[in-house]
């Protein structure tokens, strides 16, 4: 059974030094452009850019077109 009386968790690190990635640029398939091969995120604190490939080796597709908006794919 759940305690409701238990602690709620401290947080261990502050909530202004959070820096949560926003997509930029999405790397799509060439022939399929519904299906997404990877995302680059943007960090807003440090300007970092780390792109998260999302193919099944997970690693950088060999054929891919780069678009910055959804939408207009």
């Amino acid at each position: 059974m759940t305690s409701t009386k238990a602690p709620a968790l401290e947080r261990t690190i502050p909530p202004s030094e959070l820096d949560i990635g926003t997509p930029v640029e999405w790397m799509v398939d060439p022939d399929r452009r519904e299906t997404i091969l990877g995302v680059t995120y943007e960090f807003s604190q440090t300007g970092e850019r780390k792109t998260v490939w999302y193919t099944p080796n997970k690693r950088r597709a060999k054929r891919f077109v780069v678009v910055t908006d959804l939408q207009a794919s």
